[in-house]
């Protein structure tokens, strides 16, 4: 005969095994969240960090544009320049041109009054017999008349 005696804990070694396994499943899945947790914090520090290089990336392509407005901005400034410096030039040269066609009129209108007081004093000259006369008389070619 078998005179052991019973182990006293034999009853609730089931209910100490599955508590067991109950303290392992919610280790295990608090384990599971706190490793989930640092991969979505790492996952979100990298989003982060790669919006930041894209802010970056993107400031730069800003101030280049920014840079290269500002230089069309200079050059158009510098053709406004030359533009207004352009029409004062122009402007002046009009006024010169103004004053040439003056002077040129005023010169014809000379000259028109010498020939018209010219040609009055051949046809008073033809008016008289001696010189008549005289005008009727070939000269020599080589000689220029004044």
């Amino acid at each position: 005969m078998n005179l052991s005696t019973p182990n006293p804990l034999r009853p609730y070694l089931a209910t100490i095994r599955g508590v067991g396994y109950c303290l392992l499943a919610g280790a295990v899945l608090i384990g599971g969240c706190k490793m989930g947790q640092h991969m979505e914090r790492a996952d979100a520090d990298s989003k982060v960090a790669a919006a930041g290089k894209e802010r970056d990336k993107a400031s730069k392509v800003a101030a280049d544009y920014l840079a290269a407005a500002n230089a069309c901005g200079q050059l158009v400034a510098g053709i406004s320049q030359e533009t207004a410096l352009a029409k004062q030039r122009s402007d002046e040269w009009k006024k010169a041109a103004e004053i040439a066609d003056a002077r040129a009129s005023k010169a014809a209108d000379d000259a028109a009054a010498k020939v018209a007081a010219a040609e009055k004093a051949l046809q008073a000259a033809k008016a008289k017999p001696v010189c008549r006369s005289q005008l009727a008389l070939e000269l020599c070619p080589e000689i220029p008349l004044l």
